[in-house]
């Protein structure tokens, strides 16, 4: 494990202890991912394809059953990495954001000197300086996940583990959700995504996806439709039962005309952007 690796899974194995005994009920196989400081990693995966389960194992949340290495950088005496869940009600245990991350930071033994100062901070860091008062159960879906993520970046958790958390938000919380967290990563925090959804994807993502318990590709988001000729179903994400978006159908039709793309777009904003780069 190198100084800039956050995170290293070798030959990672996870099957329920009292079904260990067969290699068909392992829910992870050979899992071998690097995460190093900084950067943004998108998990993908149909359901069932083990992608919550790696995310739980890197974090320590499962022990038992576990093979296999998992080395963590900075996690501190060896806690659990905080993961913020599709629910973020089943984690919140305050009445208002504020209280919910101070009474986070309290029970996690954090000094008490500056503890309010720093709660206040990450608060602010995803826009609810303005609501950190405000009663819970007041707050949209999307405000509580911001809650959830305020409170691991007060308590300084060495990278965001984020699952599935924008699945049960509209597409407008969606994108707020979204753009807050690339924005910390762009400010140095180091990213796991787990999502099913092609439309949170940047091209330049390095990109994983999962199925069967095993990692079956892992490249740039941008690469994941990318096909060997026109015409050819053969690009990772259909193989991996992916429905190509609108956006990638079109650069397909583009490079059957000749037009050489530099990645393949999942998004309209995506496609306008290459072709803007190809035309100038």
């Amino acid at each position: 494990m190198t100084q800039h690796t956050q995170l290293e899974l070798i030959d990672v194995s996870y099957a329920p202890v009292a079904l260990a005994s067969e290699e068909s009920n392992y829910i992870l196989s050979g899992i071998h991912l690097a995460v190093k400081r900084g950067e943004w990693i998108s998990l993908l995966g149909l359901n069932g394809s083990g992608k919550s389960t790696l995310l739980k194992a890197a974090a320590g949340l499962i022990r038992q059953g576990v093979r296999g290495s998992i080395h963590r950088s900075e996690s501190g005496s060896g806690k659990p990495i905080p993961i913020v869940m599709q629910q973020p009600d089943a984690g919140l245990v305050g009445t208002t954001p504020w209280e919910d991350v101070v009474t986070l930071l309290e029970r996690q033994g954090s000094p008490a000197e500056g503890l309010v100062q720093r709660a206040e901070q990450a608060l602010r860091e995803v826009g609810l300086g303005r609501r950190m008062h405000q009663p819970l159960e007041t707050l949209s879906g999307g405000q509580k996940q911001l809650v959830a993520i305020a409170g691991c970046l007060a308590a300084e958790a060495p990278m965001l583990l984020l699952d599935e958390i924008t699945a049960m938000l509209d597409p407008g919380m969606t994108a707020i959700v979204c753009g807050h967290v690339r924005r910390m990563h762009k400010q140095g925090t180091t990213v796991l995504w787990v999502t099913q959804s092609l439309e949170e994807l940047l091209p330049g993502d390095r990109t994983v996806v999962m199925k069967d318990g095993r990692i079956v590709f892992e490249d740039s988001a941008g690469s994941l439709f990318r096909r060997s000729a026109p015409n050819m179903p053969d690009s990772p994400g259909e193989r991996e039962g992916f429905v190509p978006p609108y956006a990638v159908k079109v650069a397909w039709e583009l490079e059957a005309q000749g037009v050489q793309l530099p990645f393949i777009p999942l998004t309209a904003e995506q496609l306008a952007e290459v072709v803007a780069s190809y035309v100038r």
